[in-house]
């Protein structure tokens, strides 16, 4: 691939390089963790859908992803911002790319280099240990790995009867006085495998030595969304719901989480500082790193695409947003309203895929029971 002529803005392309250099090195260099720099960016730097500018960066985008995605090692293709707020077409890969693999400007629009590492499902597969937390914010994992008293919190272990794993408690969810609780698919409906009506369990199989305890029912699948697993697919979710009541699951997290999101949701802009509660990382805050994401992941039925996904990066350098076993987790404003923007379900590196909440709500025709 080429490269833009440079040679009408020649400052402003090695101011770009410079900033990739500098800021997205591979993951042995420290600034890695952290490649768009947010301590740098004003607070209140966001671009959302609505920015003229960014509009057309996703048109941009959505025009080149395939010529970006032709190119080996790139994972990922979405829309963000520079270190200074401006629009941007972010590209993720495994790893870091060799000089000129990528261009610099497409159509007038930087490209910047986010290196994440192989994308990966955050659920967790079995076992009957219990996953040290490594967000470096909530302690260890006892508390949401271990059988809780009804009603058990959002945030914590569970898992599919059938499935020897563990996941996230996403969100009580409702349609008038029917009352759900939503999760990934690959958690609660055993990646299209599951059948209306198999128990949902808390905690989790594999936080329970991989026995099934009929007590530890909390709830009974009752409608997923197929993952269609094609390169060209155009995925938009991995969730599940199953039906429940009050007395079985609450509407909160525990104590040292953000509480009771909201009912209303928010919709994901660039730049949005967000946080998560979820089995193995408990409490911890990211910020948004690109929306209309397109993102290639693998499942053990194959690799297949999502559209239209959020990317979240952690706040806190050498930290991590989501961690096996986070998957299913609402990821919601960090404010004291705590409006869902989405559903965590892969990972790559430090960086976080999250399902937008919305076509999730209306496709399961529920709402979010919260404040």
């Amino acid at each position: 691939m080429t490269c833009c002529t440079m040679n009408r803005n020649h400052l402003k392309s090695l101011y770009i390089i410079t900033v990739a250099v500098l800021l997205f090195l591979p993951g042995c260099s420290e600034q890695a963790d952290m490649p768009l720099s947010p301590e740098s960016l004003p607070s209140q730097t966001r671009l959302s859908k609505d920015n003229p500018g960014l509009r057309r960066a996703m048109e941009v985008q959505e025009r080149n992803s395939e010529r970006l995605f032709a190119q080996r090692g790139v994972i990922g293709v979405g829309t963000g911002m520079t270190a200074d707020g401006a629009p941007a077409m972010i590209v993720f890969t495994e790893e870091a790319l060799p000089p000129g693999q990528l261009p610099h400007m497409i159509e007038g629009l930087p490209v910047i280099q986010r290196i994440g590492g192989p994308v990966e499902i955050s659920g967790k597969p079995g076992s009957t240990g219990k996953n040290k937390n490594t967000s470096g914010t909530t302690g260890t994992t006892a508390g949401r790995t271990e059988r809780i008293p009804r009603p058990v919190p959002i945030g914590v272990s569970t898992s599919n009867s059938y499935d020897c794993g563990a996941g996230t408690i996403g969100v009580r969810v409702r349609s008038n006085d029917a009352y759900y609780v939503l999760s990934c698919n690959h958690i609660f409906a055993r990646l299209n495998a599951g059948g209306s009506g198999e128990l949902i369990l808390q905690p989790g199989r594999s936080d329970n030595s991989c026995v099934t305890t009929l007590s530890d029912e909390i709830a009974r699948l009752t409608d997923l969304e197929s993952i269609s697993y094609s390169m060209y697919a155009a995925n938009l979710m991995d969730a599940a719901i199953a039906s429940t009541t009050v007395a079985n699951v609450g509407n909160s997290t525990p104590p040292d989480g953000y509480g009771m999101p909201s009912s209303n949701t928010a919709q994901a802009t660039v730049g949005m500082e967000v946080q998560k509660y979820g089995r193995t990382t408990g409490l911890t805050r990211g910020r948004v790193v690109a929306i209309n994401c397109t993102v290639i992941v693998p499942y053990p039925a194959g690799a297949t695409r999502f559209v239209d996904q959020i990317v979240v990066e952690p706040i806190r350098k050498n930290k991590s947003f989501v961690e096996g076993g986070d998957s299913g987790s609402l990821v919601v404003t960090d404010d004291s309203n705590a409006h869902p923007i989405g559903l965590a379900f892969a990972k790559s590196g430090d960086l976080a895929y999250v399902n937008p909440i919305d076509p999730i709500l209306q496709r399961f025709n529920v709402q979010i029971d919260g404040k």
